[in-house]
């Protein structure tokens, strides 16, 4: 028997496609999304209406709620009854710390429409905009909450007509960023105001909030909640104008369901044929179809298993279904088939296409795997094809306390990243040290201590250090390189990416991009006459080379590698050809002036206006260079661009000045050339700390003169 009564009406409700909504809560921190989650389970019976904006039921892991913080994406089925209609609403509730926007971006593949959550004193900030972007460019209908107004009239003051106008404001700032960022077909029937319903305004934490529509058929004018909100009427306020109602009522009128957002968001976020029977299966929402579910979140269920959630596109899943592994060309079973309920799930025989769902499945899976119908198999194109805001640009080196623990400590470490595609992992091929790479400090730190807790070992974590990146600032020649045999020689050369033009038709053919922005491209098709594995070899050797480049073993960036030509021995071993060919890329980067970038994070700081000149001065002290002073209410909010290596006890300093009283986000934006003196210093000083000659390589170490 389930432990939710609404269950068999869920399961009911996931056949009607036009009752069924997909939507995510996005927001900057702080903004209140996840005190607006609890809002809605109040709202449909499954929390207490006094619990609700301080029992944050979405956030239940232990590290959450220390925290105050989402760290992880929660999934959770309501319905929603009205006086004539029923409704499911499936709701995802997403990180709002930049560190976990991975997380978010990955949720955004698997809902329709977006309730985006500003706070009416800060207004539009920059974690806002950017998770906005990335909803629209998912094709993610958007619908506005202004939230905390109480702000706006207990704590600032403000008469009702200045009110209004910094509402204005912020509807116009949203709608600039629809008009930006939205394509052509969504601008018009996707900006929001009050009279089109797809705009609502309250205080979440004080459970009310409100709709022009609302206001109007309940005979309530603004200037009416003013006084009541001023004479401490929120309970009041609540009961007349629930914000879960008014939430409910923005997205079932104006977030499309499932079969109508299908319809156009398919050919965006899928890759395959649009015209093929699987891709109008996709695009009609078919339950009479081949399934096909994409991942979004993966768990270990501590049974050799994994448990997965995600979104099912067309078809059917049921208990006891074989699937394909479109990704890892491999196959599993689904051993049980869930609806979500937050940290619960109830277990069900069947989940329709449209419909968010939870499956434990044989054998390990990955985070954005696509599953695909056992009996189908022809060839099926993943979901996967996300572009993540951020990159990993801190690193951690981890080991196991105990050495006997080693071997339990990398299937942990390897478990972490197949959960958490934004964690890296991987051994410095120069130390052999573990090398766990995040978004930043607290990703890290949430993850080791997660690793911890999962494997119950005690874990050694070093001090921070910064991922730096090695480039050329100008083509190096084009250099020969013999294998450690001598019987094999490959010809490269080297050209920093933005010396050609990128927008032009590559010459030659592309063989392999990496993580890092590199590109192997044979520009005379000689790799067209070799065997698979030889080819494999020269793409490893072109990999291992970028990987960790000759001046001190980072990694290099933005490099395109030019493969001229080779001549290579009959059944030349693997290792002989990788060997020359990773020789002949270090011999060409070292002619091409090569130095260090850095990694520079975007920097949002909100602070108390008497407090802005300590901050700023704290942030130039740490390289720091500060663009816009904003001020927002009583508040002064500073943009600016940080080393990422300044960062580290950032966070101790800036609270200590202001007594707590800074709020601030930094995520990671460009790379940026050290200046000739510091990149010398920092050469030297990761030379020494990874054991490597003080010097850096002259070419004709690697190629022939």
């Amino acid at each position: 028997m389930p432990r939710f009564k609404q269950i068999p009406q869920i399961q009911a409700l996931m056949d009607k496609k036009e009752c069924v909504r997909n939507i995510g809560i996005i927001a900057h921190i702080n903004h209140g999304k996840t005190t607006l989650a609890d809002c809605l389970l109040s709202g449909v019976g499954l929390l207490s209406p006094q619990m609700a904006g301080t029992a944050r039921v979405l956030d239940y892991l232990e590290e959450e709620q220390k925290r105050k913080i989402t760290i992880k994406t929660a999934n959770i089925a309501l319905l929603y009854n009205t006086q004539s209609e029923s409704y499911l609403v499936n709701l995802v509730d997403t990180p709002g710390h930049v560190d976990f926007t991975g997380k978010t971006t990955r949720a955004l593949r698997v809902i329709d429409g977006a309730v985006v959550v500003v706070d009416a004193v800060e207004g539009i900030m920059a974690q806002t905009e950017i998770l906005t972007r990335q909803a629209l460019e998912e094709r993610v209908c958007p619908v506005l909450f202004i939230n905390k107004i109480d702000r706006l009239i207990t704590e600032l003051q403000l008469d009702e007509k200045t009110i209004q106008k910094k509402l204005g404001h912020i509807i116009t700032s949203f709608n600039d960023l629809i008009e930006i960022y939205a394509e052509p077909s969504c601008k018009d029937q996707w900006k929001i105001s009050a009279i089109t319903g797809n705009v609502a305004f309250g205080a979440a934490l004080y459970g009310w909030g409100f709709t022009y529509d609302m206001a109007k058929q309940r005979g309530l004018k603004f200037s009416d909640i003013m006084v009541t909100c001023r004479s401490g009427g929120s309970a009041n306020l609540a009961d007349a104008l629930p914000v879960y109602e008014a939430i409910f009522e923005m997205v079932t009128r104006r977030v499309p369901n499932p079969h109508k957002a299908q319809s156009y968001r398919i050919e965006k976020i899928w890759g395959g044929n649009i015209k093929s029977q699987v891709g109008e299966a996709l695009r009609e929402c078919r339950d009479e179809a081949p399934a096909v579910m994409a991942v979004t979140n993966v768990y270990s269920d501590g049974n050799d298993g994994t448990r997965v959630t995600g979104r099912v596109f067309s078809g059917k899943i049921r208990k006891g279904d074989k699937l394909h592994l479109v990704e890892a060309r491999g196959e599993t079973e689904a051993q049980a088939v869930y609806v979500d309920m937050g940290a619960l799930h109830e277990e069900v025989e069947t989940v329709l296409a449209g419909n968010l769902v939870s499956l434990s499945l044989t054998g390990k899976v990955e985070t954005g795997e696509t599953l695909w119908d056992f009996a189908r198999q022809e060839d099926m194109k993943p979901f996967e094809c996300i572009n993540y805001v951020s990159e990993a640009v801190v690193t951690f080196v981890v080991e196991p306390k105990n050495p006997k623990n080693i071997e339990t400590f990398q299937e942990g470490l390897d478990r972490l990243v197949s959960e958490d595609p934004n964690l890296k992992f991987v051994v410095d091929r120069e130390t052999g040290e573990y090398l766990l790479s995040g978004m930043g400090e607290l990703h890290l730190e949430i993850a080791i201590n997660e690793l911890k807790d999962t494997l119950g070992i005690d874990v050694v974590v070093s001090s921070p250090r910064v991922v730096y990146g090695e480039y050329a600032q100008k083509s190096g020649v084009v250099a020969l390189a013999l294998s450690p045999d001598k019987q094999n020689n490959v010809r490269v050369q080297v050209i920093p990416k933005l010396e050609h033009d990128v927008g032009s038709e590559e010459k030659g053919q592309i063989l392999v991009t990496d993580e890092y922005q590199n590109i192997l491209v044979d520009v005379k098709g000689r790799t067209q006459q070799v065997s698979k594995e030889t080819l494999d070899a020269v793409k490893a050797g072109f990999k291992y080379a970028c990987a960790a480049g000759p001046l001190c073993g980072e990694p290099i960036h933005q490099l395109k590698v030019e493969l001229i030509d080779f001549a290579l021995a009959p059944n030349a071993a693997a290792s002989e050809i990788e060997h020359a060919v990773s020789k002949a890329i270090f011999g060409s980067f070292l002619t091409a002036t090569p130095s260090l970038q850095e990694p520079i994070y975007k920097i949002i700081l909100s602070v108390a206006s008497e407090l802005a000149s300590d901050s700023n001065r704290i942030l130039n002290i740490r390289r720091g260079k500060v663009i816009q002073f904003e001020q927002k209410g009583p508040l002064t909010q500073i943009t600016g661009y940080i080393p990422v290596a300044e960062t580290f006890g950032l966070s101790k300093e800036l609270r200590s000045a202001t007594s707590g009283r800074a709020v601030w986000q930094s995520m990671f934006d460009h790379w940026e050339k050290l200046s000739s003196k510091l990149a010398q210093e920092t050469i030297k000083e990761i030379q020494k700390r990874k054991g490597l000659p003080q010097y850096i390589a002259k070419p004709e170490q690697f190629m022939e003169l």
